[in-house]
């Protein structure tokens, strides 16, 4: 089986499949789903690619949760190897964009699975599921999660951990915010009717603001990104400076963002827009999973782990947004477990360790064949 798993890892990589175009890649996931004996492989009507096997009793079973498509590959030149061959170096990493994020663990859930039931059914069903557009905040996640919301009993969102369990993450926002000027002849240097003027003072006061802490999540964070500003003439100010906040939330409702950046533009000329919860877009707001970290199911995949891998780090949290705010929010039970380094991901030196690739692998495998701890 090791052989098979690291040569489909190859062909996922070799494999393109950017947001909004992860067609390609949803058939191959699903002849080899079908290949490898599973009683249901399908895309579905939002391109997801989907797979079932059923399990010996009735009731809801495992969602083991990846998605398909990847981010741009960047640089071509910054990269070792080129981004899609798939290459396998003497250390034994897989290189290649979409390795680690996403194509790896995909791999390792497809295979693992299969693995699972080669001895027969497992006890439960077992769904394998890799959706479009996770990395455009998850509309394919989006359709099939109530599709699937009776039958599952609970959800392992299989993005890379570096092998350890994982209990939760921030949910994800998009802000943006509009500072006004007067725009004049850059040789008057009239800084009150310039909008960088304001723009300055406020990422001051943010720089030494108070976030939202969680007792789980811990602590938001706030990140200026990107700043655009309405002129391209160096002697002429701009009226108008477009900054977007990167804000990882513990639980803020769009009131309490309103209400925090009130108070930072207090006597500054700004407007800012919050999008409602679940919103898409440009703008975005989704919210993050918050497991308790002594669930059922955060004890029973970390005992699973501990069996089938020995010693390693106690259950934790990611640092990005992952699609299990979908299952999380729709009351599966979610937690989360995968092979490889997520600093790694979106990385023009992206590559999945072939070890940690198989580990992953037995580990799936393992997992499902118990019945899933949800209460």
């Amino acid at each position: 089986m090791d052989r098979a798993v690291v040569d489909f890892t190859r062909r996922l990589v070799q494999t393109p499949s950017p947001s909004k175009r992860e067609g390609e890649l949803a058939a191959l996931v699903v002849a080899e789903m079908k290949r490898l004996g599973y009683d249901e492989a399908y895309v579905d009507a939002a391109g997801n690619a989907v797979g079932r096997i059923r399990g010996r009793e009735e009731g809801p079973g495992w969602l083991l949760l990846t998605h398909l498509d990847h981010v741009d590959v960047g640089d071509e030149a910054n990269w070792p190897y080129p981004p899609f061959s798939g290459h396998v170096d003497e250390a034994g990493r897989l290189w290649g964009r979409g390795a680690v994020d996403i194509k790896g663990p995909l791999a390792a859930t497809v295979y693992g699975t299969a693995a699972a039931c080669a001895e027969g059914p497992p006890p439960r069903d077992v769904w394998v599921a890799s959706v479009v557009q996770e990395e455009l905040g998850g509309a394919g996640a989006a359709r099939l999660v109530p599709e699937l919301k009776n039958r599952v009993a609970a959800a392992v969102i299989a993005e890379p951990s570096n092998l350890q369990v994982i209990y939760g993450h921030r949910g994800v926002a998009r802000v943006r915010l509009v500072f006004e000027g007067s725009p004049h002849h850059a040789a008057l240097s009239r800084s009150a009717d310039n909008p960088n003027f304001a723009l300055a003072r406020f990422l001051q006061r943010l720089a030494v603001a108070r976030r939202h802490r969680d007792p789980v999540l811990g602590a938001s964070s706030i990140t200026p990104t990107t700043l655009h500003a309405d002129t391209a003439s160096a002697n002429r100010t701009p009226g108008r400076v477009t900054l977007i906040l990167d804000w990882r939330t513990t639980g803020e409702t769009p009131a309490e963002m309103e209400a925090f950046l009130a108070e930072l533009g207090r006597g500054l000329a700004v407007r800012f827009e919050v999008p409602p919860l679940w919103e898409h877009g440009e703008l975005e707001n989704t919210p993050g999973v918050r497991t308790d970290p002594d669930h059922p199911l955060v004890r029973q995949l970390e005992r699973v782990r501990r069996e089938v891998l020995g010693p390693g780090p106690r259950p934790g949290l990611w640092a990005f947004a992952t699609d299990g705010r979908y299952t999380h929010a729709s009351g599966i039970p979610t937690a989360g477990f995968g092979p490889g380094d997520p600093t790694l991901a979106h990385t023009e030196h992206e590559f999945i360790e072939v070890e940690q690739l198989l580990a992953g692998t037995r580990y799936y495998a393992a997992l499902v064949k118990e019945e899933p701890q949800h209460y």
